[in-house]
């Protein structure tokens, strides 16, 4: 409606600067969400590239061993931790059978199965990292992963890795 002067309408009304009000604040709120929803896409992707590279690492490391000490490495068998800024093996902890946070924000397991089926009897060397976010529920608190595999075998002294 407005202010009437001379025949002509001057000012706006009450009810169509609310009405303005409301689309603005329905269009920041959409542009609030989806900057939101594209960090938190940024901050998964970093963490999967992360993950994927702890991972690597972990398979690279074992790979090292079984060359330098295939004796040794053929002597391991199960689960094993492996911690950030190491490439040495531990036992997860007794109590929970669990590593914890051991890269940082993300946890760094290596499952390892000698004579596994599945590597045509040679040895199966798994590299799992995990990680959560706020996305994650409470009864599983690492529900994002990266896990690589490869087999090892020794013939005639020669080390032979697949992906």
């Amino acid at each position: 409606m407005g202010i009437f002067i001379k025949g002509k309408q001057r000012g706006q009304t009450l009810i169509e600067a609310l009405v303005a009000l409301g689309a603005a604040s329905l269009v920041v709120s959409a542009i609030t969400v989806t900057v939101i929803t594209a960090l938190n896409n940024v901050q998964y992707t970093k963490n999967q590239n992360l993950a994927g590279q702890y991972a690597q690492q972990a398979l690279e490391a074992m790979r090292q061993l079984s060359l330098s000490n295939w004796t040794l490495f053929s002597s391991y068998s199960g689960k094993y931790c492996m911690d950030g800024g190491t490439t040495s093996l531990r036992t997860p902890d007794p109590a929970s059978g669990d590593c914890g946070l051991n890269y940082g924000t993300f946890k760094r397991e290596v499952s390892i199965t000698q004579n596994s089926t599945s590597c045509s009897n040679a040895t199966l060397t798994t590299a799992v990292v995990s990680w959560g976010d706020s996305k994650c529920p409470s009864t599983n608190l690492y529900c994002h992963n990266v896990t690589l595999s490869s087999c090892y075998t020794n013939v005639n002294g020669n080390i032979f890795s697949t992906p």
